[in-house]
């Protein structure tokens, strides 16, 4: 006589509906969509985790959790217009419906008392949100804050009204276009320049320092590059590779990079880690 067997359930894996009950313009083809589940509270997370976020009779894609991990009310995902699903879900309204499983993965190691560089590219600003909330929810913790944030044009900064509300909690916001435009005072150059320029002019004791990146894979590998040329422990940089997610849960292979498979042993993964990887050509 044989026995039937139980199955486990990974109650992160089940999908669960959420109503989507805000939305954000925040720049050209960029949402921002705050939701809560239909049914429940909101399950907590950690910064850079990742939600598996899904459109119905499309597909899911992974999006990184943008909003605090203190508010306990809703989620928030910030999400570029891109292929079919990320299309079907910017097109949400208040009201509509969508699934979500997790949250997955690592997030940032906030679990320290030094300075922290913050560089972000584009969308890479939107995995970097959650720390930049916990970072100032903590302020005591934390010695300076810097934050670098770069876009093509001012009108592509993500998150542009904010800047000056967390300038005035204790971070040092410098933005950063890529090429000078009418009306721009700020900073011109890419982000791995601006941040090399920063930590120069700033004098920031690299010995201390803790780096939290995400962006293009160029633009992290040149930034880590850079604060390492100026004495940083590249064990002190941390990268999120959450582009490379597919089915969140480390079982389809797709996203494997090197020896690593993102969706078990990241997103987020120390320099070393990738750098190899980050240095062979895609074609």
């Amino acid at each position: 006589m044989t026995t039937a067997s139980i199955a486990v359930v990974d109650h992160m894996a089940e999908p669960i509906v959420h109503t989507v009950v805000a939305v954000v313009e925040e720049v050209p083809e960029v949402v921002t969509l705050r939701v809560r589940p239909a049914v429940g509270e909101p399950r907590t997370f950690l910064p850079a985790q990742v939600g598996m976020v899904g459109a119905f009779g499309i597909g899911e894609a992974a999006i990184s959790i943008s909003s605090s991990p203190s508010h306990t009310e809703f989620h928030e995902y910030t999400i570029r217009r891109a292929g079919a699903i990320t299309t079907a879900l910017t097109g949400l309204r208040p009201g509509d419906q969508l699934w979500v499983r997790g949250p997955f993965g690592t997030s940032w190691d906030l679990d320290h008392d030094g300075d922290v560089v913050i560089a972000a590219g584009g969308i890479g600003l939107a995995p970097l949100r959650s720390a930049v909330y916990h970072l100032l929810a903590h302020r005591w913790r934390y010695g300076r804050i810097v934050l670098v944030v770069g876009a093509p044009r001012a009108e592509d900064l993500l998150y542009r009204s904010e800047y000056a509300r967390w300038a005035a909690a204790g971070v040092e916001v410098f933005a950063t276009i890529d090429d000078p435009e009418p009306g721009w005072d700020g900073r011109v150059g890419l982000v791995p320049a601006v941040v090399a320029e920063v930590l120069a002019d700033a004098k920031l004791d690299t010995r201390r320092l803790h780096a939290l990146t995400c962006g293009p894979d160029i633009m992290m590998r040149l930034t880590a590059d850079a604060l390492v040329a100026n004495g940083m422990s590249p064990e002190r940089i941390q990268l999120t590779m959450e582009r490379n997610m597919q089915c969140g849960v480390g079982r389809c292979g797709h996203c494997q990079l090197g020896g690593l498979i993102v969706c078990r042993d990241g997103p987020v993964v120390r320099y070393p880690q990738v750098a190899s990887s980050m240095r062979i050509p895609e074609w």
